[in-house]
């Protein structure tokens, strides 16, 4: 059996097994639940690429059935469900019910009302961002309290960044060139992988830096709660950073007991009140960043010049096979720079 098939099939038996507890799960709250904690006996989790393909097996085995129903608030939510009804189906519907409501409370922190358009839990993303940078006091801020920014450096950007600032790295104690550092802040459950357009909507807005200054040293940087390991791989190999929280803000408009009754029955664990500091991206800041922006922006240099004409093009949430192509092409071209792959 290869490694793929072993984790598929850890997978299945998994999510049946959560299903026969639960009854009825929202998808993230099935990821967080199968690829967010330890298993005793295995060197690694679950990874949600592999729940993605057990699923679509158990689909396919009739072994279980999404079903799409409103919630209280009209939301229509796809709940996952066994297909196996027999003696539990009051219960089934009692649990489905139960798990739209939370997510419908979830969604709308996170996707916005009409008392709050932009959402929640994406501002307190950005704001947990932005006093983490301001408490490293590593950068010169670009505007004040490192707040959002079109413009960069005299280039209008195709799109704001959430946050940008300049790094003077030091070599024996000497000050070298600033580094331009632009954010992006991706507060959302989902986990980033080399293919997520939103890696790509700061990746692109960096390219229309670097095509600007050629010469000087530019640094994208994604801040999200999680990412798989092959986005690391991907960042060192391309010369951009990627910082992940593994912590979600929720922000302060709603109570304690509101977040607590979301993140125990979806089992969003990292989801907490408040509005941070992100101590993960201090500490990045005022350790390995600090230490190794010169080089990576050189790194990046290479990458927006060699392969920066793919990302615009992969910055878009549209799935098709266009854009498998053009990530085939991308991986293709930097393996045939002499990148070792692996993402």
């Amino acid at each position: 059996m290869s490694e793929q098939s072993e984790y598929v099939d850890r997978a299945r038996t998994l999510i049946m097994d959560t299903l026969n507890q639960e009854l009825a799960v929202v998808r993230l709250e099935l990821e967080a639940r199968v690829s967010e904690h330890f298993y005793v006996g295995h060197a690694s989790n679950i990874d949600p690429h592999h729940v993605t393909t057990a699923l679509r097996e158990l689909k396919s085995d009739n072994l279980i059935q999404r079903v799409t129903a409103p919630s209280r608030g009209g939301h229509q939510i796809e709940t996952i469900q066994p297909a196996n009804r027999m003696n539990r189906s009051t219960a089934i519907d009692r649990a489905a019910a139960r798990k739209r409501a939370l997510y419908a409370k979830y969604t709308g922190w996170a996707q916005g009302t009409v008392r709050h358009p932009q959402g929640l839990i994406g501002p307190a993303g950005e704001r947990a961002v932005r006093s983490a940078i301001l408490a490293a006091s590593a950068l010169q801020p670009l505007a004040p309290g490192f707040g959002e920014v079109s413009t960069v450096l005299g280039v209008q950007l195709s799109g704001p960044v959430d946050s940008a600032g300049f790094l003077v790295p030091q070599i024996a104690g000497i000050p070298q060139a600033p580094v331009t550092a632009i954010f992006e802040v991706k507060n959302i459950r989902g986990w980033i992988y080399p293919q997520s357009p939103e890696l790509f909507q700061v990746l692109s807005k960096a390219v229309e830096l670097q095509t600007a200054h050629p010469n000087l040293p530019i640094v994208p940087i994604l801040v999200c709660r999680r990412a798989h390991e092959t986005t690391f791989w991907m960042a060192k190999q391309l010369g951009f950073i990627v910082i992940a929280m593994e912590r979600q803000y929720a922000g302060t408009a709603m109570t304690d007991e509101e977040v607590i009754d979301v993140r125990n029955g979806l089992d969003f664990n990292d989801l907490h009140r408040g509005t941070g500091p992100s101590l993960r991206v201090q500490e990045r800041l005022q350790g390995p960043i600090s230490q190794n922006c010169a080089e990576i922006a050189e790194t990046w240099r290479g990458t927006s010049t060699g392969l920066g004409h793919y990302f615009a093009a992969l910055k878009g949430k549209q799935r098709s096979p266009q854009r498998a192509h053009l990530m085939h092409q991308l991986r293709a071209a930097s393996t045939k720079r002499g990148d070792r792959g692996g993402w």
